[in-house]
């Protein structure tokens, strides 16, 4: 696999380099070209994620020394919230750093030692910050993370422990993210902020590996949206096992966000093929809250090309499912993973098929906590837990 990028909007094509990833002709994501290889000559051989795929991936040679275990998440069924067996979870929660974002920093760092870069850095508050600089300290490589002024303790703190340098920004995000670039370009830093390319070929491994371990393609999949980026990384990695004999069919990507801030599911439901900035109202659900997601035009293009579908669902609904997954099935996921949940129920009878929801983050990462005031939560002395527990279990 090459080091070319291809624009799906206008179709110009040009070289990758950090920091540049959009396409010089109308500003739009480029993505690596696919690489197909064919399910005959392809053999699923490592011990990593990055090794069994290499053929798919724009790396000249994987170093499996710089993992950190990520990929190889479990898919579990969910038969206690759906009876039919036809539900499932791809639990991305399980990688090293508790999110996703691992299996593209895991990719990022090993791209940028073979360009022969030194530093790493990214624009996050939260999952993505944790991730890189985990993956810069296992590689060797200075990390600058950028994050939003305000950005809680607890998010700090996921991040600090790896030694990264920390920069509170205040003002607009997007113009944070877009003004990272320069900033890489000038010191020396790849940015590899949400919708990188790199990142992107990480992501689509989730793909392969569910159609792998279902030995076949799931009928639907429900995945929560913020920028884009993994949600184009998902239908990138569909796509690729179609065009390698691996699936016959790409599934419907059904992506989900937070009713408080949905400009995809605005554009989507009007018909358009751009989204537009919006004024986003409160939503507890910050990690997939952005009012300006840089591969929203993409997203819409692949929804329309390949009958997908975009729904957002309310923070009521999204904390029910949290509680859902964990009271019914030991998942404790961030409010924002269990939007596909949610999503799932508000669709089901509309797409009925195996469904597989993919949940992205674990619940201690999340910036909203459950209460333990709204749990099954008590209290008592030592000399009163007979009885208590006679009160509780109804034994004499």
């Amino acid at each position: 696999m090459n080091d070319r990028l291809k624009c799906l909007v206008c179709g110009l094509e040009f070289n990758f380099v950090p920091n540049d990833i959009f396409c010089p002709g109308c500003g739009h994501l480029g993505l690596f070209h696919s690489s197909v290889a064919k399910k005959a000559g392809l053999k699923l051989t490592g011990t990593t994620a990055l090794e069994r795929f290499a053929p798919f991936l724009p790396l000249k040679q994987v170093r499996p020394e710089l993992s950190l275990g990520e990929g190889h998440t479990p898919l579990l069924s969910l038969a206690n919230l759906d009876s039919s067996g036809r539900l499932l979870a791809k639990l991305e929660s399980a990688n090293p750093t508790l999110s996703f974002k691992d299996r593209g920093s895991a990719l990022v760092v090993q791209k940028a030692l073979e360009l022969g870069w030194s530093a790493v850095g990214t624009v996050s508050t939260g999952n993505m910050a944790s991730s890189t600089a985990a993956y810069a300290a296992r590689a060797g490589l200075k990390c600058t993370l950028l994050v939003k002024k305000g950005t809680s303790v607890g998010a700090l703190l996921s991040s600090a422990i790896f030694h990264p340098l920390i920069i509170e920004v205040g003002g607009d995000y997007g113009q944070l993210f877009r003004g990272s670039y320069e900033l890489g370009k000038e010191f020396g830093i790849y940015f590899a902020n949400s919708v990188d390319p790199v990142r992107l070929e990480g992501y689509k491994l989730a793909a392969f590996e569910l159609c792998l371990q279902l030995g076949h393609a799931p009928g639907y999949v429900y995945v929560p949206v913020s920028s884009g980026g993994h949600f184009v990384g998902l239908y990138k990695g569909f796509i690729e096992m179609n065009q390698a004999g691996y699936i016959e069919k790409i599934p419907v990507m059904v992506g989900v966000q937070a009713a408080g801030c949905a400009p995809m599911v605005r554009a989507f439901e009007a018909g358009k093929n751009s989204v537009s900035k919006i004024q986003p109202s409160e939503t507890i659900a910050h990690s997939i809250a952005n009012p300006d997601p840089p591969a929203g035009n993409l997203v819409l293009k692949l929804v329309n090309d390949y009958d997908g579908f975009l729904t957002s669902v309310t923070d009521e609904d999204m904390l029910l499912a949290q509680k859902q997954l964990a009271r019914d099935e030991g998942l404790f996921v961030q409010p924002e993973s269990a939007s596909a949940l949610a999503a799932y129920f508000k669709l089901r009878h509309r797409f009925e098929g195996t469904s597989v929801l993919v949940l992205t983050g674990q619940g201690l990462k999340a910036a909203h906590q459950p209460q333990l005031e709204g749990l099954n939560h008590q209290a008592a002395d030592p000399g009163e837990l007979k009885e208590f527990f006679r009160s509780v279990y109804h034994r004499k």
